[in-house]
C-alpha cells in the first residue's frame, strides 16, 4: 500500500503534462485558426472539433492534479468555523460521496464509450471516432476516483493531514 501514493503521484504528474500540452495545443491551434482566417480568409478545417477534443482531455487529465493541490472549489465560510474533528468528518463524507459519484460516472462512461464504438459514431467534420475521447475522459475520471478513494483510506489510517 505504501507504493500506491507514489505510483498515483507519478501518474498524476504525467497526466498533468498531457493536460498542459493539450492546453498549449488548444491555444496554438486557435491562434493559427484566427490568423488563417484573418490573413488568408481560410479557416483550419475541423479546428473546432480538435480544440474541443483537446479541451476534454485537458479537463479529464487535470482533475487528479487539481485534487492533489486541493484546488477544488469549496464552501468554507461556514465549515472553517467548526472544530477540526467536525471538519475532518465533513471532508470524509464529501470525499466518500464524491468518490461514489465519480466512480459511477466513470463506469457509465466506459459503457457509453463501448456503445459508441460498437455503433461506429464519428465526429461531424473530421469523422474521428468519438469513443476514444469518451474512453480518455473515463480514464481521467477513474484516476480521480482512485485519488478520492486514497484520501478516504488515509482518513481511516489516521494519516490525513
Amino acid at each position: 500500500m505504501d507504493k500506491s501514493p507514489g505510483l498515483l503521484h507519478r501518474l498524476e504528474g504525467r497526466m498533468r503534462i498531457v493536460a498542459a500540452c493539450c492546453l498549449f495545443g488548444m491555444a496554438l491551434l486557435t491562434g493559427a485558426d484566427v490568423a488563417m482566417r484573418g490573413f488568408f480568409n481560410t479557416p483550419i478545417f475541423g479546428c473546432e472539433e480538435i480544440v474541443s477534443i483537446l479541451g476534454v482531455i485537458a479537463v479529464a487529465f487535470a482533475l487528479p492534479y487539481t485534487h492533489f493541490q486541493k484546488s477544488h472549489i469549496g464552501v468554507e465560510i461556514l465549515v472553517r468555523r467548526f472544530a477540526k474533528k467536525t471538519r475532518d468528518r465533513i471532508k470524509l463524507v464529501t470525499n466518500t460521496a464524491t468518490f461514489i459519484l465519480v466512480a459511477l460516472v466513470s463506469w457509465r462512461m466506459f459503457l457509453y464509450a463501448h456503445t459508441l464504438g460498437a455503433s461506429g459514431e464519428v465526429s461531424m467534420n473530421l469523422e474521428l471516432p468519438e469513443y476514444y475521447v469518451v474512453y480518455v475522459l473515463a480514464v481521467g475520471f477513474s484516476v480521480y476516483a482512485v485519488c478520492l478513494f486514497m484520501d478516504v483510506i488515509k482518513f481511516f489510517k489516521g494519516s490525513e493531514a
